[in-house]
């Protein structure tokens, strides 16, 4: 087990940028046709190519112009996303001593930053393939896990990207990702909890508001120090 653990871990160390452009991806077919976990594996598998072709149909268009991307990203991902719910389980309980204006700040900035320092490559992987895993898909009342995998191709292994999802006023919204079995939300809250002690929230605040994207890459590569996460 621990063992399994710390390959997971470097292979996110190894490659942060192919693991999360990917797993955006993923979200980005999943989520854009409104998938709910209990709809019929035919149905997703519909959407998933309708979007596909819609992409492929903008392909040049979408390696050469960055902010292309990242207005379909936030026309097709951001609508379905718990952004709020998202950032209160990051911040954890520095989001209760947080102000309203704090609050809005960190998500509005945290969003930003990952789509500036990943949304963009996602124009490089439009020749990759989701499916989605229905045996190992569940959903209850209170929330959902929707089981997916790239397909790399080139002999390369697949990746394996959940999404957990919950109702926010009567639809399904996604609040986390799991690559490889590791949690986005574990591992930035782990991250940004120690920038807060060091230098406050608005430090944080202010580092994501200028763009600084090192803070989101080294997040990312701090994976291996972080274990299994949320994950495990």
């Amino acid at each position: 087990m621990a063992r399994n653990l710390e390959q997971k871990s470097m292979k996110w160390l190894r490659e942060p940028k192919r693991i999360l452009p990917l797993a955006l991806l993923a979200l980005l077919l999943m989520v854009s046709a409104k998938v709910q976990a209990n709809e019929s594996s035919n149905l997703i598998q519909q959407s998933i190519d309708a979007v596909y072709e819609t992409l492929r149909a903008d392909e040049t268009r979408a390696r050469e112009d960055p902010e292309f991307v990242i207005g379909v990203i936030k026309d097709e991902i951001l609508p379905n996303v718990d952004a709020d719910g998202m950032a209160r389980l990051v911040l954890a309980r520095h989001w209760r001593d947080a102000s309203s204006e704090q609050r809005s700040r960190f998500t509005a900035a945290f969003t930003d930053a990952l789509l500036q320092a990943y949304g963009v490559q996602l124009g490089e992987h439009l020749d990759k393939e989701v499916r989605i895993i229905e045996r190992r898909s569940r959903q209850d009342d209170r929330m959902a896990v929707v089981a997916t995998e790239v397909v790399m191709g080139s002999g390369q292994s697949n990746i394996q990207v959940n999404y957990r999802m919950r109702p926010v006023d009567g639809d399904w919204k996604v609040f986390d990702v799991e690559a490889e079995g590791l949690s986005f939300v574990g591992n930035f809250r782990t991250r940004f909890n120690e920038e807060i002690n060091r230098d406050g929230l608005d430090a944080l605040i202010a580092r994501l508001e200028d763009g600084d994207e090192a803070l989101i890459e080294d997040t990312v590569g701090d994976i291996e120090m972080n274990g299994g996460g949320e994950g495990s």
